[in-house]
């Protein structure tokens, strides 16, 4: 009871209770923040939401294997399965034929799958529009999709990029000359925010600062966080006005 009451007292200390200078650290001219402070989630957030969407296509595919009628289970493995690695792209689509569409930009394109999966994200869609009778002997295909899906997750390192090899070489022409430093993350959630902080902070060179526009709370926790875990340099985390512009130099 007596611990109760002692955590009743002082769960909210407000400047009411305490004078102003016990809110600022030493020799520090803004209130004490957490922001900027603590583990960052953002890199492992993006490993859960992609595991999920594996997991879901796993799941699919075995319980097509126990159906007479296996359409629906298949349909479901493929857009889990195609869905999967579009976060470490920055790409977050809603719709199924967005889902299609970012797949075969990302991931089929550059060769890191096999070209004979656009035809089986065709195939999916006809039968999601009736124009398909049923997707039951797309089964295998959509095992082997999810396998490869899976290999190239187990191959991201620390940078989000793949390890192993793609199926077919291409150039990658996707990069851009952009110039400005600047991205502004203000009501992207974590972990797209880091996503897409990161992928901006690889479009500059080696000693270059981007900074970033960030929104109070989670983000502003997490992202500093997760650049300084992959060791670029978190020179700054500045507020401004109701959000948080987080200057980082890349190292590397």
């Amino acid at each position: 009871v007596k611990i109760k009451n002692l955590a009743a007292r002082y769960s909210d200390v407000t400047s009411k209770l305490l004078p102003d200078e016990y809110y600022y650290d030493f020799g520090e001219t803004e209130p004490f923040s957490l922001a900027g402070r603590g583990p960052g989630e953002c890199g492992a957030g993006v490993m859960d939401v992609i595991k999920l969407d594996i997991d879901e296509a796993k799941e699919a595919i075995e319980k097509s294997k126990k159906e007479k009628v296996k359409s629906e289970s298949v349909y479901k493995a493929i857009v889990a399965a195609a869905r999967a690695l579009l976060v470490t792209f920055g790409a977050e689509p809603k719709k199924d034929r967005e889902i299609f569409t970012a797949f075969e930009k990302y991931l089929i394109e550059p060769g890191w799958v096999k070209p004979q999966t656009q035809r089986l994200l065709d195939d999916a869609i006809d039968w999601r529009m009736g124009d398909r009778a049923a997707l039951d002997d797309l089964s295998l295909q959509a095992e082997d999709l999810t396998k490869r899906v899976e290999k190239l997750f187990g191959s991201l390192d620390a940078n989000l990029k793949f390890k192993v090899g793609q199926v077919i070489q291409k150039n990658n022409v996707d990069k851009t000359g952009i110039k400005n430093h600047l991205i502004d993350l203000r009501g992207v959630e974590c972990p797209l925010n880091f996503v897409k902080a990161k992928l901006e902070l690889e479009k500059i060179a080696v000693g270059q600062v981007l900074d970033v526009l960030l929104d109070d709370g989670e983000p502003v926790r997490n992202v500093p966080d997760s650049f300084a875990q992959q060791g670029q340099e978190v020179v700054e985390v500045e507020k401004s006005g109701e959000h948080f512009c987080v200057k980082v130099r890349r190292k590397k």
